[in-house]
């Protein structure tokens, strides 16, 4: 079963991105709460994540402690890639929205972390 380690979903939206794809693949996981510290890496959390980040998945021996990475995982594993659209076109754009949300706009998830 998956375990995945997730901090509040009404604060952090890097777990709720984690926990909306688990829920959504209909996989079974097993959810922990983890205590959010400020906005930075938690020394507490290296023993479930090597980033010191929330959220992190563990299937198995393998370990995930990216909430874009999750997705993948999820998605390749769980669902067979049904996630993203069908259409190649579709799929391509689909990954450059949430790859530049992902790795953008920086003052934007600074100053509004739940957009």
């Amino acid at each position: 079963m998956l375990t995945l380690y997730v901090g509040n979903k009404n604060y952090s939206s890097w777990s709720l991105r984690g926990w909306f794809v688990a829920k959504l693949s209909g996989a079974p996981f097993r959810e922990v709460g983890v205590q959010l510290v400020g906005r930075g890496r938690n020394p507490a959390n290296r023993g479930f994540s090597p980033s010191g980040f929330v959220p992190a998945l563990q299937d198995g021996d393998t370990v995930v402690w990216d909430s874009l990475a999750i997705c993948e995982t999820v998605n390749e594993r769980y669902v067979a890639g049904t996630l993203w659209p069908a259409d190649a076109d579709a799929r391509a754009q689909a990954r450059a929205v949430s790859a530049e949300m992902h790795s953008g706009f920086a003052a934007l998830r600074n100053d509004m972390t739940m957009c």
